[in-house]
């Protein structure tokens, strides 16, 4: 009887990669965020904004996360946390282009008097919350939008036209024309959802143009970012613009 050869040896596991592991982090984060909420009873100021952090929120800003990055890896945009990026590139520039979007917009915002005019038109006296509710939420707030606003519209738009449609031809033009376009959902969605009362409340003043363009403009440095230097950054300047303009403005 032949000697029997002895089963092959299974190849080696490849070790899970930075950006994975960045990007299960974001993903672990929202989870925790819900979590936190769930049991310190943090207050809302209205049932859609409670309704906002729900587990199915959660679930669908995760499933975009992981949608976003899929489509990133495809297109050729940089990873998470690419060996190619330097921190420097991933963390201190978009940390200071945040922090100063995050005064512009505070500053224009306190201008319109936009918070105080949405809060006396929903019959509340002030919006504001406990610090330690203010951070949570701005946070899970912070990095919904970053994965909503940026990430997934951008990424998908761009495979489906640029990949999709058009065989990689022209990949620099349809990124340019994806970013123009997708960048004014954010400022379209907030006058829709939260600032046509304050259109009402209060006098259309060259100050809430100049909150609407920010908004664009920071939308449209974070696709720039998330092209040239991955999804991390375009998190790290959002945060840090969320942490003036919605946590450390309000007190």
């Amino acid at each position: 009887m032949p000697d029997q050869l002895p089963p092959p040896t299974p190849p080696p596991r490849e070790p899970l990669k930075a950006s994975h592991k960045v990007m299960l982090g974001v993903a672990l984060l929202l989870v925790l965020l819900k979590l936190i909420e769930t049991f310190a009873r943090v207050p809302f100021g209205t049932p859609a904004e409670q309704a906002f952090f729900g587990w199915k929120p959660v679930l669908f800003f995760i499933a975009l996360l992981l949608l976003g990055s899929g489509f990133a890896h495809v297109i050729g945009f940089p990873g998470m946390w690419e060996k190619t990026v330097s921190n420097r590139q991933r963390v201190w520039i978009p940390l200071l282009i945040g922090l100063v979007f995050g005064a512009a917009l505070l500053v224009a915002n306190r201008a319109v008097a936009s918070a105080h005019a949405y809060a006396a038109a929903m019959g509340q006296a002030t919006r504001a919350m406990p610090f330690f509710s203010a951070l949570l939420t701005q946070t899970y707030k912070g990095v919904g939008a970053a994965i909503f606003f940026t990430l997934f519209p951008i990424t998908f738009a761009v495979w489906f036209i640029g990949t999709l449609l058009m065989s990689r031809r022209w990949p620099t033009p349809v990124f340019w024309t994806v970013s123009v376009l997708v960048c004014m959902l954010e400022p379209y969605w907030t006058l829709r959802n939260n600032n046509w009362a304050l259109l009402h409340a209060a006098p259309v003043s060259a100050a809430l143009v100049v909150l609407i363009v920010l908004m664009y403009a920071m939308d449209f440095v974070s696709a720039i970012l998330l092209r040239r230097f991955g999804f991390t950054a375009v998190l790290i300047l959002r945060l840090s613009a969320v942490a003036v303009w919605h946590i450390i403005g309000k007190f």
